[in-house]
């Protein structure tokens, strides 16, 4: 590995009243802290690809993303480290090639090439894939996300770092479901595991994420594995890359209170979703106060590079006065 990874990722224990008051211990898994560019879910679901290029001798590594993908800033700065050549291939004739996320991708030697929506969506489909093996030469490609069976296993390590932790909820944040996926796989039964999706309408990431631990352990197995999953998808704010002055606030809130800051897109919904929980009991089939006396654990999968697009859309500073 050509930097250190701080792996395992931090597990902190943090005092957040809406939760903590209620009898709960509340942890954050700090994949935040992996690494400062190439941190969260990112480097885990990148980490077994990489290792699959290189014992293929390949090179060159192709990926798919939006002009503010994590995914496509993640997979640039880990190509440069491992002196691959990265390209891009980003959604949308019109992205904004000199945004925060794309520029740093190319300071990090990513190529970088838009295409159309339509284009994109035939790409993801794996419909173009020859079109790009004559235009670029040989190449591995990385899905949108990271999404694939190397990333689901990737992401198992979350479960496996966490232990004896003994976390009797654990939270993370869907864009994919790939996360939420491997995450299941490696759950020994003791949690039970939430999915939150970022998405509005995502309701078909857990299908995805259904499909996917039947295909690989069988319909008997991956039902036994779902029994331990929950899927939320009424906490996006409207859309993907949508806030609210509600979760803005919730932002520093939680930021005041434990120092550790969230991205508006994925941890921050996570996160409200977890309060949103820890408030009303009900909501999840218990009485008041069921929640009491146990361990919940929200998984921080990074995220923060997209703060400054963010902030520029929306016009404010989500921590500049905390």
């Amino acid at each position: 590995m050509p930097e250190t990874f701080n792996l395992p990722s931090p597990l902190q224990e943090v005092t957040f009243p809406p939760i903590t008051d209620r009898g709960i211990r509340l942890l954050v898994k700090r994949d935040d802290l992996i690494h400062s560019e190439v941190s969260g879910n990112k480097w885990r679901k990148l980490k077994l690809n990489i290792e699959k290029l290189r014992q293929r001798g390949n090179s060159c590594l192709l990926t798919l993303g939006g002009a503010h993908s994590n995914h496509t800033a993640a997979t640039a700065a880990a190509a440069e480290m491992y002196g691959l050549r990265s390209i891009g291939v980003i959604r949308g004739e019109d992205a904004n090639m000199s945004n925060f996320t794309l520029s740093f991708a190319r300071a990090k030697g990513m190529e970088l090439y838009p295409i159309s929506r339509q284009d994109y969506r035939r790409a993801r489909e794996g419909e173009l894939r020859e079109e790009f093996h004559s235009q670029f030469g040989a190449f591995y490609f990385v899905p949108e996300g990271g999404a694939n069976d190397l990333g689901r296993m990737g992401c198992m390590d979350i479960m496996k770092e966490l232990g004896s932790a003994a976390a009797d909820r654990v939270f993370v944040a869907c864009g994919t479901g790939t996360t939420f996926c491997g995450m299941g796989l490696a759950n020994l039964g003791q949690s039970m595991i939430y999915g939150v999706s970022a998405l509005r309408g995502g309701a078909y990431l857990m299908e995805g994420v259904r499909s996917s631990l039947c295909d690989l352990l069988g319909v008997e197995a991956g039902e036994e594995i779902l029994s331990r999953m929950r899927f939320l998808d009424n906490f996006h704010f409207g859309a993907y890359a949508r806030i609210t002055p509600e979760l803005t606030e919730f932002m520093r809130s939680f930021f005041r209170y434990t120092g550790i800051r969230l991205d508006p897109i994925y941890t921050a919904k996570c996160a409200f979703a977890m309060k949103t929980l820890a408030e009303d009991a009900e909501n999840d089939g218990l009485q008041v106060g069921g929640y009491d006396g146990e361990t919940w654990v929200l998984v921080h999968s990074g995220g923060l590079q997209g703060i400054p697009a963010m902030e520029a859309r929306y016009g404010l500073r989500f921590y500049e006065d905390c």
